[in-house]
């Protein structure tokens, strides 16, 4: 196998491994830890939920800039319950991973001119799940995302808080205090990302400071409670078996067995896989030299990037993240008219704001499709559904979709009229278009990190 081919292997690989590996992964460390300053707030549980609530003092951590566009949570402190880590990074993938356009954009200030998309990952707190979109995404957008790490121990109202902090200080950087507007922001929430975004737009919208202007949710969890992910995940991350040795034989063995084949699809994934290696096809958004390499870039760097999903991680997800944020959207749905200002603010918000849903077909993980009927018939208002063909609950941003197109269709009104699609995928490439230079072999991975196809930003 020559040099290309493993190039292509690699590549493509990731689109397998993040099926195989969604659930029991973080994201890659910073390699530039920023300074952090501290100011204490106390987190409050004032819901009537049907399982009890640990009562947690927290504690808010606002980060200052740094590096590569970043900003980084990262604090041990004390509480009754033992010592609680938070790690919550925003970062810009494209900078992070030296894409040339968006480092050009960068270093010639022109970046900070264009709307700012954050992307809210799922449970396992990557940013990996859509990094075939990105760089088709950052042509209309300055993308930034959220990364947790594996030991953080954030709850849930930590993350909504820190959510709030960055995008307010993001138009507050350029005049989101009212003077002139400031950035536009559109937030896009994957799976549990998908009822943080919910609830950091009810409570961002309609404020005079933050120009809101779109939510994008991708299999939203606002199902969790209806999902085989909640039948089957407490299980495994509550197994009464004492022996340590033992006790995580036990969970891997249910994760591979219980819970991994959750996130599957109906092997769409591995035809794809073959199609990129025999240099038959590539995603639609994967249509130049350049994210080509950034494709391999990303596949090069897996082995930094994936990271087992411990068992006490597991289960703190689960309750504290997904449980929880399920029941805080519930609550609010259920709350009669008139009775309890965030149930107003959840209605006013999906009366105004323009959202956009995306589903997987085949999403074992949770019932996406009969989930964003509900959303699009009981909660929003101005609401377009999109559902991959094919497609599990962790390749619905994978190779098939093509997300910017989307989001230009649904939002028209702000990225103008829409070009007609020259889309080239055909069944016999299972979602794929043939490659955009015809080429026989991919590109060269000698070249993934040459000047022509990889930049660093001198911000």
């Amino acid at each position: 196998m020559n040099l290309s081919s493993m190039a292509s292997l690699a590549a493509a690989s990731l689109l397998l491994c993040k099926l195989l590996f969604t659930p029991e992964v973080a994201a890659f460390a910073s390699n530039h830890p920023p300074r952090c300053i501290d100011e204490k707030s106390t987190r409050k549980n004032t819901l009537n939920l049907p399982y009890p609530r640990l009562q947690i003092e927290a504690r808010r951590i606002d980060a200052l800039e740094c590096n590569a566009r970043s900003e980084r949570t990262d604090s041990t402190h004390e509480e009754g319950y033992g010592r609680r880590r938070r790690d919550v990074e925003f970062l810009s993938p494209l900078l992070h991973d030296g894409y040339p356009p968006a480092v050009d954009e960068s270093n010639r200030m022109t970046l900070q001119t264009k709307p700012v998309l954050l992307y809210l990952p799922g449970f396992d707190g990557t940013v990996l799940a859509p990094f075939l979109q990105f760089p088709s995404l950052g042509e209309e957008f300055d993308v930034r995302a959220m990364r947790v790490s594996m030991d953080d121990r954030s709850t849930f109202d930590e993350l909504k808080a820190e959510v709030v902090g960055y995008v307010k200080r993001e138009c507050a950087a350029s005049g989101g205090d009212g003077s002139d507007g400031g950035r536009s922001v559109y937030l896009m929430g994957e799976s549990f990302g998908g009822i943080l975004a919910t609830q950091v737009s009810v409570e961002l919208y309609g404020r005079e400071s933050v120009d809101l202007r779109g939510l994008i949710l991708v299999n939203p969890a606002t199902c969790y409670k209806r999902s085989g992910l909640y039948e089957l995940g407490p299980s495994v991350a509550n197994n009464p078996i004492s022996t340590p040795v033992l006790s995580d034989l036990v969970y891997i063995y249910q994760l591979a067995t219980d819970l991994v084949p959750l996130f599957l699809d109906r092997g769409v994934a591995l035809n794809q896989l073959i199609a990129i290696l025999s240099s038959r096809g590539l995603p639609a958004v994967v249509n130049s030299a350049t994210r080509e390499a950034y494709m391999g870039r990303v596949a090069f760097d897996l082995a930094n990037r994936l990271k087992f999903m411990p068992k006490p991680t597991l289960k703190w997800r689960l309750e504290e993240w997904l449980e929880y944020g399920c029941d805080i959207f519930e609550d609010q749905l259920r709350s009669p008219k008139g009775n309890g200002d965030e149930a107003e603010a959840l209605r006013s918000m999906a009366r105004g704001l323009r959202t956009l849903i995306v589903a997987g077909e085949h999403d074992l993980t949770l019932p996406s499709i009969d989930e964003a009927e509900r959303l699009s018939s009981e909660v929003f208002r101005d609401v377009s559904v999109h559902v991959v063909p094919d497609a599990g609950h962790a390749s619905t941003c994978g190779g098939t979709l093509n997300l910017i197109r989307l989001i230009r269709e649904t939002f028209h009104e702000d990225f103008g009229n829409i070009e007609e699609s020259n889309s080239r995928t055909s069944s016999e490439l299972f979602g794929l278009e043939p490659r955009y230079d015809g080429a026989s072999i991919g590109l060269s991975p000698l070249k993934y990190w040459s000047n022509k196809y990889y930049s660093r930003s001198s911000q």
